[in-house]
């Protein structure tokens, strides 16, 4: 039997997977990545020195917004959080304060990492998201796998996968053959820990990196 809560999960993932579509279509339309490209771009390799692949990234990746805190120490980097409405639209108010935004809006920070792969380097690009909750005075925190989380997220993940990509060519490895490396492992390691962890609070501005 359909129970409420089911028919409502059930409209949540079709709305989902209707604005997945709808990106896909606009990113055409613009010219944008294609399907290989974002594979190609998340299965790279560079080489040569990480101070340099670190800043190089940081270079192509402000191309898409502005820096909210880095850590060259650790390598890892964050853009500033945006609010965006559910549709995937730029929400109004979202620099000022975010209990002027629409009622289930999702701020988006783009969390960078350059992580070791041997005696190479990968760059994982992971998104950090708090939704306005009408009622409650702080917004909250969602997991990137959340069932809930729109499809225009991971379309955002990706685009700035493939900015950084096109900055890194000139060191990215490439096997015999001309093909790309095998994926790295799932992250988890001690390698990936280093990086700075989101610490968005829903406020325009992302707090200064921890000294090393």
């Amino acid at each position: 039997m359909l129970t409420p809560r089911v028919l409502a999960r059930l409209a949540a993932r079709w709305r989902n997977l209707t604005l997945t579509l709808a990106a896909v279509i606009v990113l055409a339309a613009c010219g944008g990545p294609s399907n290989q490209e974002i594979a190609s771009a998340k299965q790279a390799r560079y080489q040569g020195d990480k101070s340099l692949l670190f800043r190089t990234a940081k270079a192509a990746a402000e191309e898409k917004g502005k820096i909210a805190k880095e850590d060259e120490a650790t390598l890892g980097f964050q853009t500033v959080g945006r609010w965006y409405t559910t549709e995937g639209i730029l929400a109004p108010g979202s620099d000022d304060d975010f209990k002027k935004v629409p009622d289930k809006s999702l701020r988006i920070t783009l969390v960078v990492r350059l992580l070791p792969d041997g005696d190479k380097w990968i760059v994982q690009v992971e998104p950090s998201l708090l939704r306005k909750q009408t009622g409650s005075p702080q917004p909250e925190k969602i997991e990137p796998n959340d069932p809930s989380v729109p499809g225009f997220v991971q379309g955002q993940v990706d685009s700035m996968q493939f900015t950084i990509w096109n900055g890194l060519k000139q060191y990215e490895v490439k096997s015999p053959g001309g093909l790309a490396p095998a994926p790295a492992p799932a992250a988890g390691s001690d390698a990936g820990s280093a990086a700075p962890a989101p610490t968005d609070t829903g406020s325009a501005a992302a707090p200064a990196p921890a000294t090393p």
